[in-house]
């Protein structure tokens, strides 16, 4: 039964860490579009493609806007929103089937 515990806390751990990165993913889609990026360099490419799936649920929720000229999208802060609280509702039911 400790190693189930041990492996469970692990897994835990883990997709805590993996749930940080991809917040940490759409904010920096967020910072780069609100600094005006480059989108034609590579690396802000590759930032851009591989996030639009992650926000595309979340478009037109709410319209962008921009603060002083510079873009805020509002699409990316919905889903980091919304992706936490799914995280939050996972954690809470995993955290139903822990044993004592």
């Amino acid at each position: 039964m400790r190693i189930l515990s041990s492996i469970y806390s692990l897994f835990l751990s883990a997709l805590s860490k993996l749930f940080f990165l991809f917040q940490l993913f759409l904010f920096l889609r967020l910072l780069l579009k609100f600094l005006g990026a480059n989108p034609q360099t590579l690396a802000v490419d590759i930032i851009y493609k591989n996030s639009d799936i992650l926000v595309s649920p979340f478009n037109f929720i709410f319209r962008d806007f921009s603060w002083q000229g510079r873009p805020i999208e509002m699409s990316v802060i919905s889903a980091m929103a919304g992706y936490a609280i799914a995280f939050f509702v996972l954690i809470r039911i995993l955290r139903l089937f822990q044993r004592g």
